[in-house]
């Protein structure tokens, strides 16, 4: 056993010489530190000033998955979704050759196969608003290789100081305590290349981030479902309640037979309990005996109303008729095109959206490669004429611009002959009635190509009064 004395006159030593570094330790040791930095916010309050707290966020996201496994409306909502933004696929091309080379060698390379990654990137921004591809570069020919990390697993959004749309760098929630980052777009590295072993080149991994209903000042996005999910839940519910109170109403049925002779009960049950006459369906009895069948009055038919009404809410959230879910036998044809139209907006603008995505992809895995042949030396601002191609949601729309085309056409032919229009209106308004506009260097490029000296003249042969 130590010394009372001696141990008290070593730490009055210790302090004296000591103290402040005891002190200091201890403080460490027991103060909580808070980051106030610009980044890694999402756990707290978001990286921008609209997000919501990741955990907030986590649990639409965990809910909208585990509805699109279960729900069966969910699942016909998120499928109607991709069936026709994807539609029968989406293409990208360039005006340049060399970038368009590019773009299909990594369109259809076997590790990309974009085709196949097109229907769950859609599904994924249906589900929870975003998607995280990343690209990885292949150390010989420069060729980037896309994977995706699920969104539920992105904590964490670093931004540049005073702009959340800069987003520098990405936090992935991993097993141990600090977590995986990935750099982003606005990362100083993102389009860097070092050194790597062997004299060979090296690029760090870059995510990208895509985003759907992403209100101004957040940078997540927010999932089509959101709104919908508790909706989705009371109709399944109800649902289910309705077919179990038919059952129980089925099961606890009561046949009372009543005859006229009491010494033939016992063996009139026992005749029953061998042969059912309610599934035997025919029953033959004579005057002295009734038979009743007792039902109980739940009443099931009269929810149909209350059925229909979350349907409605449903469809509504989701931006579809009730004839996209299979309810087509209160809608005529005429309401459900008008129904349609809205639908086709909303499908129009995502299939928008994820073409603009597609087209940043593609760009980044473009310059990405010229920097790793070492062709330049950064990013550059170069536009790259990136084309998306896609089959159109709304055909009848298509059809209906074909024939006004068509019949516009024939008209400014006539009107161009007899010198009322210039070549150059003639163009603008036959493009315009095909849904399209066309820019002025366009036009030019068109009369141009067409030999035509007289864009701005009023016909040939006139002159310049005329």
């Amino acid at each position: 056993m130590a010394n009372p004395q001696r141990k008290g006159l070593r730490e009055r030593i210790a302090r004296r010489l000591f103290g402040d570094l005891i002190d200091a330790a201890v403080a460490s040791a027991v103060t909580v530190r808070v980051d106030d930095s610009s980044g890694w916010d999402q756990v707290a309050g978001g990286a921008g000033p609209m997000d919501r707290t990741w955990s907030e966020w986590r649990d639409d996201a965990d809910d909208a998955l585990e509805a699109w496994r279960k729900n069966f409306l969910v699942r016909r909502i998120v499928n109607l979704t991709s069936s026709y933004v994807v539609g029968n696929g989406i293409t990208i091309s360039s005006s340049i050759p060399e970038v368009d080379a590019f773009a299909q060698a990594f369109w259809n390379h076997r590790q990309n196969r974009m085709v196949r990654r097109l229907s769950p990137m859609c599904d994924e921004l249906t589900r929870v608003g975003e998607v995280f591809p990343v690209l990885f570069a292949n150390r010989v020919d420069g060729m980037s290789y896309v994977r995706f990390i699920p969104a539920s697993r992105i904590i964490g959004v670093e931004t540049g100081k005073g702009d959340y749309e800069l987003e520098l760098s990405y936090r992935q929630l991993a097993d141990n305590v600090e977590g995986k980052e990935w750099i982003g777009l606005g990362h100083a590295k993102a389009f860097a290349r070092s050194r790597g072993g062997k004299g060979g080149w090296h690029m760090q991994p870059l995510m990208l981030h895509f985003a759907v209903n992403r209100p101004v000042g957040g940078v997540r996005g927010e999932g089509d479902l959101v709104p919908i999910l508790p909706w989705a839940k009371r109709y399944s519910e109800w649902l289910k309640d309705r077919v179990r109170l038919n059952r129980v109403r089925t099961r606890n049925g009561v046949l009372d037979v009543q005859i006229a002779d009491d010494t033939e009960v016992e063996s009139k049950r026992q005749q029953l309990r061998k042969t059912n006459p309610v599934e035997a369906g025919i029953y033959v009895h004579g005057p002295g005996e009734k038979l009743v069948m007792h039902d109980l009055q739940v009443g099931a038919d009269d929810a149909k109303e209350d059925g229909r009404a979350l349907r409605l809410a449903i469809a509504t959230g989701a931006n579809v008729g009730l004839h996209f879910l299979g309810e087509g036998e209160s809608v005529n044809y005429a309401t459900a095109k008008e129904m349609g139209e809205p639908t086709a907006r909303f499908y129009s603008v995502r299939q928008g959206e994820l073409c603009a995505f597609l087209c940043d992809l593609v760009e980044a895995a473009w310059w990405r490669r010229q920097v790793a042949l070492g062709v330049v030396k950064e990013r550059g601002d170069d536009d790259l004429g990136l084309v998306p191609h896609t089959t159109e949601v709304a055909r009848a729309d298509n059809e209906s611009l074909a024939k006004a085309a068509v019949d516009a056409v024939g008209a400014l032919a006539e009107m161009r002959a007899h010198g009322w229009i210039t070549d150059e209106i003639a163009i603008r308004l036959a493009f315009q009635f095909a849904g399209e506009v066309l820019s002025e260097e366009g036009i030019r490029l068109i009369l141009a190509e067409g030999g035509s000296g007289q864009g701005s003249g009023a016909g040939d042969g006139g002159d310049e009064d005329e």
